[in-house]
């Protein structure tokens, strides 16, 4: 896999090391029923797909138009649907060692032109759709797929209208208040979010400028034989980086 991806494999496995142990081994463990005579097998999906969305914040003027430079771009190779489907492979390896796990992607021919609002629904719609002639769900246990979710409004620090998987840009400097102001106040960080510095996750700090890549995803567990929704989970994961060391006039 692309090396250059590999901060969002490292998103996408913090986004899913939270999942929860399915209800059904849960019960099972709470029964103190024998462990089962086979490997569970998870069939685990991605349908995150191809497209991967830049926003960068800019000025505003008193313009109604949104206050961003906006660029969708589509990345080569299967990179994202295999961050998330090697996020996906390490939680439940490190759960369930003895398990077994089959790789399945949308093809991304089958979101072209799908608005970014109506992605999650047609993406989940088209896979169950395929997965009902699939003969191999008579070996899964559990189906997991992970598609991309929509959020409309600006949120925790995030610009509006953002899915899947991309990076947001805030660079806009507030600078301070005059020194005849008898404040001094720094402006870059009152009223800013938690940012961790790129090379040191320990070192945080607050800003109102930062690079925040993020993956914006719906995770759907159904039941390998009747095609049924167990569990579904939103989720909203942002990594906000800013090195306040940096002499680097553009963050």
């Amino acid at each position: 896999m692309n090396k250059k991806l590999s901060g969002f494999t490292l998103l996408a496995f913090t986004w899913l090391s939270t999942l929860s142990v399915t209800p059904a081994v849960a019960q099972d463990k709470a029964a103190g029923a024998p462990p089962a005579e086979r490997p569970r097998v998870y069939a685990l999906v991605s349908a995150v797909g191809d497209q991967f969305t830049y926003l960068r914040q800019k000025q505003q003027v008193g313009s109604n138009l949104e206050p961003y430079v906006r660029r969708t771009f589509k990345v080569p190779q299967l990179d994202l649907d295999a961050a998330i489907l090697r996020g996906l492979d390490r939680v439940i390896a490190e759960r369930e060692p003895d398990s077994k796990r089959e790789f399945l992607r949308l093809n991304p021919l089958e979101m072209e032109k799908v608005l970014p609002q109506r992605r999650e629904e047609i993406a989940i719609g088209k896979l169950v759709t395929a997965l009902e002639k699939f003969p191999q769900r008579a070996e899964w246990d559990q189906i997991i797929v992970v598609t991309p979710s929509y959020q409309f409004s600006a949120h925790s620090g995030m610009g509006s209208k953002l899915q899947g998987i991309g990076l947001y840009v805030q660079p806009l400097y507030a600078g301070k208040l005059p020194s005849d102001e008898g404040l001094g106040a720094d402006f870059e960080t009152v009223g800013g979010e938690e940012t961790v510095a790129p090379e040191d996750r320990k070192k945080k700090t607050m800003s109102k400028r930062y690079v925040a890549p993020y993956s914006y995803t719906q995770l759907w567990v159904l039941d390998a034989k009747t095609l049924q929704v167990v569990r579904q989970e939103t989720r909203r994961n942002p990594i906000t980086l800013f090195e306040p060391d940096s002499t680097a006039i553009d963050v």
